[in-house]
């Protein structure tokens, strides 16, 4: 298999987050693998995950700061994408939704993604994960038949570790699944002349 363009996207930007561990491992894994991978850190943006004017909503997009065309030309160069998501109040992030929802729906579409979601709690994130097939949906994207969702999520990864079997496992059984999705999308891609 053909090495892919991957973009890890971190949803939190709260002080003493857990996703920056698991966004990590996951990046180390998936590179791992011989993909090519980068992390998506709303923290690292310019923007601390919040923007006032989406790129595709600015009249002249010339004026767009650097960090944000830089950003999109990413997403549209990108195979396939993994979220990392926590649960907040039973749903999705706002530093996940305001920092994907920055660029246009036709940069992520015909693309898959893979989520992983976690929380301090017994579930995992499973809810946020509910509303992240939708949300990324809309933006034209596939998601993954399997989640991996982490439960009680403190202490189960150090820097780019993870000390726990069973997420071990999950994890490689999605990132089995977003290989293959991203390879068989991107071969039909480029069969059908998509741009």
């Amino acid at each position: 298999m053909s090495p892919l363009r991957l973009l890890v996207f971190l949803g939190s930007t709260r002080e003493g987050r857990q996703g920056e561990k698991i966004a990590n491992y996951v990046v180390k894994c998936l590179q791992q693998r011989s993909h090519d991978v980068e992390l998506i850190d709303p923290l690292k943006l310019g923007s601390d995950g919040h923007v006032h004017q989406p790129l595709h909503f600015r009249r002249d997009q010339s004026s767009a700061p650097d960090w944000m065309v830089a950003t999109n030309t990413k997403i549209k160069e990108a195979n396939a994408f993994v979220i990392v998501t926590p649960e907040y109040n039973c749903a999705l992030p706002p530093a996940l939704t305001s920092t994907m929802n920055q660029y246009p729906p036709d940069s992520y579409r015909h693309k898959p993604c893979a989520i992983v979601c976690y929380s301090m709690g017994q579930f995992g994130g499973v809810r946020a994960a509910a509303f992240a097939r939708p949300f990324l949906s809309e933006l034209g994207m596939i998601s993954t038949p399997s989640v991996c969702a982490i439960p009680q999520v403190q202490g189960k990864f150090s820097d780019e570790e993870c000390t726990d079997e069973r997420i071990k496992k999950n994890l490689d059984k999605l990132l089995d699944e977003i290989q293959w999705y991203g390879a068989a999308i991107s071969q039909k891609i480029k069969a059908d002349g998509i741009p």
